[in-house]
């Protein structure tokens, strides 16, 4: 799902050239006798057994299952490690692994099956689909193709807390879209986004009138025979063979819950196993095709492996200098070879699948570790054995990389303490930051305050806030183990003109300015009996001006002016909507109005009622 470039030479990769017939054989060839070149691949792998293992270790990865394809061949299949650390349950090439943004990849083929059925182009716009569509540009929205979305070309950064663990269903994810601020603009340059991929399998949805699973299922699961790959945790469990999910929390392995991130499925929901994966990577090598019979077409399939757009930055290492992505792939040139790839992270799991196609060779590694960087590097050294390149021990820099990161992450902590500004208080008693506040994009954020200090809970996961410093708060802990933790995540609460707290400015999208969320008010304040107390008329310099409820909303009327709508701030207190810095508070005494202030930026005016 949310894919994490720890190498990204590797990350993105391509594929064209002719590929040798035997390709074309199904599954049920593979255990019969190698091929010269199979066997001669399989030979140059002695000795990898004992690499894993003594990877798992130095990693502290609890679990992992590789397939290795040559000529058409499964040359390797193994587990290492334990599915289940507790029961000391073994891994084996059919122990199911969320593969995470490797779904990609599946999403974009049946996209190209309706290609081919002359029900969909590449360049197909996505309004002419989905008439309801909006993203917060109007060029975006008028212009966006299916290629775009697939390509990660709309201008729109992940946004990715807007859906993690909610409950919203992907129809209300697109009607939330528009409300998501871009990074730039539409094919201005690369933004990896998942959101996009939901949107490319909702516009297949309506196109088909089948869900997303069921195009999968009937596309690609079916005639590869995958029988044990599904899309949710419950199949998942309810499989004999399935990996549970891990991750590294303070310097040990532990266990953590599965999370259903169904409503992203196209981006990345899938879980697999070898076995299954195996096939899959047989009919991409293939040309499309799959026990002699073609599931795409060729020219569709080398689109999707051809480069698209340029992935942005400077190249992480001399071997490749150049990273594309193609459609559900990523593209580049690794030692002169046309490398074919794609990384998933779901919750507590970690995978990569590579495709050099000229060779004839694909590669599937998947495990049961959160966001570890083993996938990659163990792929660089698989692939650089079965192509006989000089060796760049790509298993030791992996490893100094993860040591590294795991000492730096200590001493970024200790530095970024000494901004902070140790004497200072909140400008508010912590009461006073109690509330909702919402975004039409993010939902609503609760604020309350528990044993002292201020939790806050958003989409269902509760973090609890230290005071950082003035009106600055930082992540302390949080209810759950997340896929990237929000631990050290600084907040801050902003106040309206009058010292009121007003608004939530929280850094969910660091594409974008920081997601300011609004405090609402209390729902007592909302309600028709409360609005009606305070209508009536009110005499200001002769004039007299009118508050009213109107649509459920307590109106001003004055007269020559527009109707200016009055929104509930505090308790007897009202913004003008559209208006910044006035606000109308009405002054009671024994719950009777005495006078109502007219607060504007450059003074305050009392009207009196009109007895």
């Amino acid at each position: 799902m949310v894919t994490r470039k720890v190498l990204s030479i590797f990350s993105h990769v391509l594929f064209y050239a002719a590929l040798p017939t035997c390709l074309h054989a199904g599954i049920a060839d593979w255990f019969t006798s190698l091929t010269p070149k199979a066997q001669e691949a399989k030979n140059r792998l002695e000795g990898l057994d004992t690499l894993i293992e003594s990877a798992l270790k130095e990693y502290e990865v609890p679990g992992l299952a590789v397939g290795i394809l040559v000529d058409g061949q499964l040359i390797y299949s193994k587990g290492f490690g334990y599915r289940d650390v507790a029961a000391k349950k073994n891994v084996t090439p059919d122990t199911l692994f969320g593969i995470g943004s490797c779904t990609k990849a599946f999403t974009s083929f049946v996209a190209g099956t309706l290609i081919d059925e002359g029900l969909l182009d590449w360049d197909t716009q996505v309004l002419d689909v989905l008439p309801s569509f909006r993203l917060y540009d109007e060029y975006a929205t008028n212009h966006m193709t299916l290629r775009d979305l697939l390509t990660h070309q709309s201008g729109m950064p992940r946004h990715d807390y807007m859906w993690y663990n909610s409950k919203l269903t992907r129809t209300e994810l697109m009607q939330r879209l528009r409300y998501l601020e871009p990074a730039s603009q539409l094919r201005e340059r690369y933004h990896y986004n998942n959101l996009m991929y939901m949107t490319a399998g909702y516009l297949m949805e309506g196109l088909t009138n089948k869900t997303w699973e069921e195009l999968v299922r009937e596309r690609i699961f079916t005639p590869l025979k995958m029988k044990k790959s599904n899309f949710t945790i419950e199949d998942m469990q309810n499989s004999s063979d399935f990996a549970y999910p891990y991750l590294q929390k303070n310097n040990q392995l532990v266990r953590i819950a599965f999370r259903d991130i169904s409503v992203i499925g196209p981006a990345g929901s899938i879980n697999s196993n070898i076995t299954d994966m195996a096939r899959w990577v047989e009919m991409q090598l293939a040309q499309g095709v799959y026990d002699k019979t073609p599931l795409i077409n060729q020219s569709t399939l080398q689109e999707m492996h051809s480069p698209q757009v340029v992935v942005s930055g400077t190249p992480e290492h001399k071997e490749a200098v150049l990273s594309t992505y193609g459609i559900g792939w990523g593209v580049l040139s690794y030692r002169g070879h046309y490398h074919v790839s794609h990384d998933g992270g779901a919750e507590g799991f970690t995978s990569v699948v590579t495709l050099l196609p000229n060779e004839g060779i694909g590669l599937i590694i998947l495990t049961n570790k959160n966001l570890t960087t083993l996938p990659r590097f163990l792929s660089a050294e698989i692939i650089d054995r079965l192509l006989g390149l000089p060796h760049l021990n790509w298993y030791q820099e992996g490893l100094d990389n993860y040591l590294k990161t795991k000492a730096s992450q200590q001493q970024l902590q200790q530095e970024e303490d000494l901004t902070r500004k140790k004497e200072t208080l909140p400008s508010h008693d912590l009461k006073d930051y109690v509330g909702q506040f919402e975004h039409p994009g993010y939902g609503t954020v609760d604020v309350a305050l528990k044993d002292g200090k201020l939790a806050l809970t958003f989409n269902h996961i509760t973090s609890t806030l230290n005071h950082w410093h003035y009106d600055m708060f930082v992540v302390s802990e949080e209810s759950e183990d997340l896929l990237f933790s929000r631990i050290g995540t600084k907040i801050t609460f902003r106040m309206n003109f009058h010292g009121e707290i007003e608004d939530l400015v929280i850094p969910f999208e660091p594409g974008t300015a920081d997601i300011v969320f609004k405090k609402k008010p209390s729902n007592e304040f909302e309600s028709l009996s409360y609005l009606q107390k305070f209508t009536g008329l009110y005499q200001i310099y002769g004039v007299t001006i009118e508050i009213a409820v109107k649509d459920q909303h307590l109106v001003a009327l004055i007269p020559g002016q527009p109707v200016f709508e009055l929104l509930p701030n505090a308790e007897n207190t009202f913004i003008v909507k559209g208006k910044t810095g006035y606000t109308v508070r009405f002054v009671l005494d024994n719950n009777i109005i005495q006078e109502v202030l007219l607060i504007q930026p450059y003074g305050a005016f009392s009207a009196k009622p009109k007895r």
